[in-house]
C-alpha cells in the first residue's frame, strides 16, 4: 500500500496517497527517506554510480558487476552467493536504528547529487523522528516491559525484524540482479554517444514474475517491468497491461525478463549474485567451435 500510495499511484486524492504513505513508518522505515532513495533509484536503476538500491548494501556484498580489479570488488564478494540472503534478513536493523532519520539527509540520495537541505524536509524531521520513536516503543519497548528482558522476548522481536526483511529486500533485489540483467543502461552512450532510451532502460534492468496471484501477494512487485515503465499507475492494473508491454517490446526487440514463477526469478539471482562476486561475467568464454 505504501509502495502505490509513495508513487501517487494508491488515489486521485493526493492527500490521500501522503496519508497511506506513512505506511512505511509503521514498518519501521521513513517515508521522506523511502522515496529519496526509491524515486532516485527509478530514474537511475541499475546504474553503478547513481543507483542508491545498487550499492546501499556494500561493501558487505555487491549487486553491482564490477569488473575484477575494481577497488569496490572485495575478495570475500566471491563467496556472496552463499551469503547474501542471510545479510538481508538484517535489513530491519540498519533500517529502524539508521540515523539519517533525524535529519532527512539520505545518504544514497545526497551521493548522486540531490539536495536534502530544503524548507519540505526541514519541517518534516520532528514528524519522522517521532514516528521512529513511537514504532521502537510499540515495538521493542513494549514487547520487553510487558514479558521482561530475556533472550526468548529479544528473539521474538528479532524473529519480527528478520521475516520483514526478508519479505521486502528479497523481493526488491530479485527485481533487477538476474541473469542477464543490463548492468550499465549508460553502455551504448558511453561508445557511440546515442541517448539512452529510458523506457528500454527501465525494461531491460527488471524482470516480472508471475501474474495476478503473484501480484495480491506481493502488492504489484512482481510486476516490476510494468511498474518501472509506469510508476504512477496502480499496481492494480499491471496484470492487465503485462501482455501488451511484452508484445510492444518484442516488437521493438526490447529484451522483456519474464519469469512464470518466482523460484525461477530467485535462482536466476542466486546465479547472478555468484558471477558478480566471483567476476565470471569478465572472463573470456572459450571459443566452441562452431561457426
Amino acid at each position: 500500500v505504501q509502495h502505490d500510495a509513495n508513487h501517487g499511484a494508491a488515489s486521485k486524492r493526493p492527500w490521500i496517497n501522503d496519508l497511506l504513505g506513512f505506511g512505511t513508518d509503521l514498518i519501521g522505515s521513513n517515508k521522506w527517506n523511502w522515496m529519496a532513495q526509491h524515486w532516485t533509484h527509478h530514474a537511475y536503476t541499475n546504474h553503478q554510480d547513481k543507483d542508491p538500491d545498487s550499492f546501499s548494501s556494500e561493501p558487505m556484498f555487491a549487486f553491482n558487476d564490477y569488473p575484477p580489479g575494481h577497488p569496490k570488488k572485495k575478495w570475500f564478494h566471491k563467496f556472496q552467493g552463499a551469503y547474501f540472503l542471510f545479510m538481508l534478513g538484517f535489513y530491519w536493523l540498519s533500517t529502524v536504528f539508521n540515523p539519517q532519520v533525524i535529519d532527512l539527509r539520505h545518504a544514497g540520495a545526497q551521493y548522486v547529487g540531490i539536495q536534502m537541505e530544503n524548507d519540505f524536509i526541514v519541517k518534516r524531521r520532528k514528524v519522522a523522528v517521532a514516528f521512529r520513536i513511537m514504532y521502537m516503543f510499540l515495538n521493542i519497548y513494549c514487547p520487553l516491559a510487558n514479558n521482561g528482558f530475556s533472550l526468548k522476548t529479544a528473539g521474538v522481536i528479532f524473529l519480527m525484524g528478520v521475516s520483514e526483511s526478508l519479505m521486502l529486500s528479497l523481493l526488491f533485489s530479485l527485481s533487477h540482479n538476474f541473469e542477464n540483467s543490463d548492468r550499465d543502461p549508460t553502455a551504448d552512450f558511453k561508445k557511440t554517444g546515442e541517448p539512452v532510451c529510458w523506457f528500454k532502460s527501465q525494461v531491460e534492468t527488471s524482470s516480472t514474475y508471475g501474474g495476478f496471484i503473484s501480484g495480491c501477494l506481493t502488492g504489484g512487485l512482481n510486476f516490476q517491468v510494468e511498474h518501472h515503465l509506469f510508476p504512477r499507475m496502480s499496481s492494480a492494473w499491471y496484470p492487465y497491461i503485462a501482455p501488451t508491454v511484452r508484445e510492444v517490446c518484442k516488437k521493438h526487440g526490447v529484451k522483456y525478463a519474464y519469469y512464470p514463477w518466482i523460484l525461477q526469478n530467485l535462482v536466476s539471482t542466486f546465479s547472478y549474485m555468484h558471477k558478480a562476486g566471483t567476476g565470471s561475467n569478465w572472463e573470456l568464454k572459450p571459443l566452441s567451435g562452431r561457426a
